[in-house]
């Protein structure tokens, strides 16, 4: 695990929105260099061929005997790549969703919305069984991981089945398998940034 001393060490400051995210400004030349951290997984940031982008990654990998896996196409189950030329970014789970699907048997009938029509969440009047209670918690983890990704399109079901994560019932658990239809059948959604005036604008798209 890399420990935020170490980073700091190297003369990276902490991002204050993001405790996950490092940044190294040199003022005499105007690099700049990003370090986005989570536990043992890091990803550096610079422009193409930067002499401070490598020496930081160096110094880095000098420290923690990591090795440099060349420009990050997946990251914490992101698929990233790019086009330079029109200066565009795109990111998708897609395959993490997939194995979501597979691991809870959704491969048919998919739907269009996130949340069946008229459902009301309301509590389990008795108590579920432990090992339910774990295979419902096993899904909704799953279903958080994908909204706070790139999904914010579900965020209020994850919620709502978040809410029920202590003493589920058949109908939560039935809910959240309708929302991996409505996943299996917006399956290849991605996120692609375009930079407009030396800013990137996020879109998502099918």
């Amino acid at each position: 695990m890399v420990h935020n001393d170490s980073v700091i060490a190297l003369g990276f400051k902490r991002c204050k929105s993001n405790a996950g995210v490092y940044y190294y400004h040199n003022k005499k030349t105007k690099a700049l260099v990003i370090a986005i951290v989570y536990v043992d997984d890091v990803c550096f940031m610079g422009t193409k061929d930067s002499l401070l982008l490598n020496e930081l990654k160096q110094k880095f990998m000098a420290r923690w005997e990591y090795c440099d896996l060349g420009e990050t196409t997946e990251f914490l189950g992101m698929h990233i790549s790019c086009d330079c030329k029109n200066q565009k970014i795109f990111i998708d789970q897609c395959e993490y969703l997939e194995k979501v699907l597979a691991r809870f048997n959704v491969a048919t009938n998919p739907t269009h919305t996130p949340l069946p029509s008229e459902f009301s969440f309301k509590p389990n009047e008795k108590q579920c069984d432990p090992k339910f209670c774990q295979k419902y918690q096993q899904l909704v983890g799953s279903l958080i991981y994908l909204m706070i990704g790139l999904r914010p399109d579900i965020g209020f079901t994850v919620v709502k089945l978040a809410q029920q994560i202590a003493n589920p019932s058949n109908n939560h658990y039935r809910v959240g398998l309708d929302l991996c239809k409505y996943l299996l059948a917006t399956c290849r959604y991605w996120c692609h940034a375009i930079q407009q005036f030396r800013q990137y604008k996020w879109h998502f798209s099918q």
